[in-house]
């Protein structure tokens, strides 16, 4: 016969009914107890897991990063099923740029809890601030497959494929994120500059217009408009913007040549050949700016000048006959003429159909005296196409 024992244990808010057998009762009494002992165990452990991950809550919202990736990993330790631990610290790892870690840290959340939308979006944030931009498509069309209200994950996933070169899917999904109520500055500037690569410069206008309107005090929004303004040919409106960049950022070469180049073409000689200067002083191997301002010197009648310019240009671009022919105009405007000689005949022996170097070499000649050889050069001239050398070659060859 058999003795039935009830006994009724309570252990922290749990409690256990415990029957067996008084011919068992002490084999099973041990087991239940070392039961129930580490039910009460895991149960302290994970409320310290708890406690950790809030120290690190309170050290992430104080910016003491270092701190709440300690916090993190100690709950991580003591519970290594609690998702949120591995989810914060990988957003502490972004911070402090080991995205390497994070990534792990969100991979992780997603292997834990397959739903979990917000860990999709934060790794392919990851991978966006990594430049992997094909993998972070992928994970952010994921998460909005499980979340399609995230208009980050439009955001980021629209931004992957604005560096990518799609500008056309990038647009899309940045007007999905205005569409679902996320008016910010960088979804308005992002889609203006993805509609400027696809030539829709009105629209593109307009977005860049949103965004300076949420955040006036930004000179990129400014900088953006005016490159659609000198595409337009629209030179006062891109003076203006520019002008308004450089009071904000007055360290930046590209802005004076813009401007300047601008100023050229509204014929504002000297305000051009300022801007240049200017670009020149901060980046003197600016290709563009030195190239303008030798028109320009030229224009201003500054022959010296210009001659140090193509000078300059010479000494990266050696074999370009424009540059030399150009020179050679200058040299022969200060009556250099043997230096003017030399230019215009390298610039011929580089390119052989250059008829207005044949012209101005013909023209050198006769401030030489040499008219036998001027003949010889403007007929080539006029053989070649070149206009102005027809009404100079009866006078020269007669």
């Amino acid at each position: 016969m058999y003795l039935y024992i009830l006994t009724v244990m309570k252990f922290g808010n749990n409690i256990y009914k415990l029957c067996f057998w008084s011919t068992c009762s002490k084999l099973i009494w041990s087991v239940l107890f070392l039961y129930c002992i580490n039910a009460k165990a895991q149960e302290s452990t994970k409320s310290t897991a708890i406690i950790e991950y809030n120290k690190g809550i309170e050290y992430y919202n104080n910016k003491n990063y270092e701190m709440a990736v300690s916090s993190y990993s100690r709950s991580i330790e003591l519970d290594p099923t609690y998702v949120k631990s591995f989810y914060n610290r990988g957003n502490c790892r972004i911070t402090q740029k080991d995205y390497i870690g994070a990534l792990k840290d969100f991979e992780q959340s997603i292997k834990l809890d397959p739903q979990f939308a917000k860990a999709y979006l934060f790794k392919g944030y990851t991978q966006l601030l990594m430049e992997d931009f094909k993998s972070c498509i992928s994970t952010l069309t994921e998460a909005i497959i499980k979340d399609p209200s995230l208009t980050k994950a439009y955001i980021n996933r629209g931004t992957a494929y604005m560096k990518s070169g799609s500008p056309e899917m990038a647009i899309d999904d940045f007007t999905k994120a205005i569409k679902g109520g996320d008016q910010s500055y960088v979804t308005y500037l992002n889609r203006g500059i993805c509609k400027i690569k696809k030539e829709d410069y009105q629209g593109a206008l307009a977005d860049l217009n949103m965004a300076g309107d949420l955040k006036p005090d930004q000179f990129v929004t400014a900088t953006e408009k005016s490159k659609i303004y000198l595409k337009l040919n629209k030179w006062q409106e891109a003076i203006s913007e520019i002008t308004n960049v450089i009071k904000k950022n007055p360290s930046d070469a590209d802005l004076y040549h813009n401007r300047g180049y601008s100023k050229l073409m509204l014929e504002d000689l000297n305000g051009a050949y300022l801007d240049f200067s200017i670009c020149l002083q901060m980046n003197p191997d600016h290709i563009s700016a030195s190239k303008n301002k030798a028109i320009t010197s030229f224009r201003l009648g500054k022959f010296v000048d210009a001659v140090t310019d193509y000078t300059n240009l010479l000494k990266t671009d050696g074999k370009n006959a424009d540059l030399y022919a150009n020179r050679g105009t200058c040299y022969l405007e200060i009556k250099e003429y043997e230096k003017a000689l030399e230019d215009f005949s390298y610039a011929i022996e580089l390119k052989s159909d250059f008829a207005e170097a044949y012209f101005n070499r013909a023209n050198t000649y006769t401030k030489l005296l040499d008219t036998k050889k001027a003949c010889k050069d403007i007929k080539e001239s006029v053989k070649l196409g070149y206009a102005p050398a027809q009404a100079h070659v009866n006078n020269l060859c007669n």
